[in-house]
């Protein structure tokens, strides 16, 4: 979504008008309610995509920038990514035409093939897991690209690197579930292992979380107690806004960063 020179010239803006500070230093101020400095920000990325290792990292520690990286722990060191954009790489590779998806979807044309695909993803993400599993391998059948997928996620080396360069990694399941849309007990599992296995493998206290998807109906009050009791500190969503002192620590909103110009990222922060 955002070209490296556009996130050079982003990181540049916040660090000359803005205060940026660790996630976790301003998700502990939020909870004692304590006073946050003016501007304050901090930078989040979800998913451990190796591109946060190869071009972010970089203009992040010559610009001596903290971050934090939420991580699905399932997926490190492995040659899988979340089917969400394995989904995405299946819709842009594969040659058919159209598909069988609770009636007849065209896949003709760019248009088409994109409103098909958001249209696909919408509807997986409101299924169970195990339906979603299910429907995906059909939809993967039918799309029937050979091909490998060359994305690629974080391993254990970029993580430990990075943890030594003020970038701090939190947990955001193991096989990145809607929690809500599975059992409660699986879900217990998902928040507790994952925060288990992101310290072993950054080395260090991983004390946020993040939930998949992130959206409203994607936790609750039952998920977020369950992320208390794990020994989290605080909990990101992706419900767009900003944090003020008594706000919910395990429901933090977050601005999106896209592809727009750099004025119009500046009004929208400021």
């Amino acid at each position: 979504h955002v070209t490296v020179g556009l996130f050079g010239r982003q990181v540049d803006f916040l660090k000359k008008e803005m205060n940026v500070l660790p996630l976790e230093e301003l998700a502990a101020t939020l909870f004692r309610g304590g006073e946050i400095p003016p501007r304050s920000v901090a930078l989040t990325f979800d998913d451990e995509y190796d591109d946060i290792h190869r071009h972010a990292f970089p203009i992040l520690k010559a610009r001596g920038l903290p971050a934090t990286v939420f991580i699905a722990t399932g997926f490190v060191d492995t040659d899988r990514v979340p089917w969400t954009d394995e989904l995405g790489f299946l819709f842009g590779k594969t040659e058919k035409k159209e598909i069988e998806f609770d009636g007849r979807v065209s896949l003709e044309g760019v248009e088409n093939r994109l409103r098909a695909l958001r249209r696909v993803k919408a509807a997986l993400k409101a299924l169970g897991e195990e339906d979603r599993r299910a429907r995906f391998e059909d939809l993967r059948k039918q799309l029937a690209v050979a091909a490998p997928n060359p994305v690629r996620v974080l391993g254990r080396r970029a993580i430990r690197e990075m943890a030594e360069a003020r970038i701090s990694f939190g947990a955001h399941t193991v096989n990145h579930p809607i929690l809500t849309r599975i059992p409660a007990e699986e879900a217990h599992r998902e928040i507790a292992d994952s925060k288990r296995m992101i310290e072993e493998i950054s080395g260090r206290r991983a004390a946020g979380f993040c939930y998949p998807n992130g959206e409203e109906g994607d936790f609750s009050p039952e998920i977020e107690q369950m992320v208390r009791a794990a020994g989290f500190a605080y909990a990101c969503s992706t419900v767009e806004g900003v944090n003020r002192p008594g706000g919910d620590v395990y429901a933090l909103r977050r601005l999106w960063t896209s592809g727009e110009s750099l004025p119009l990222f500046a009004a929208r922060i400021l």
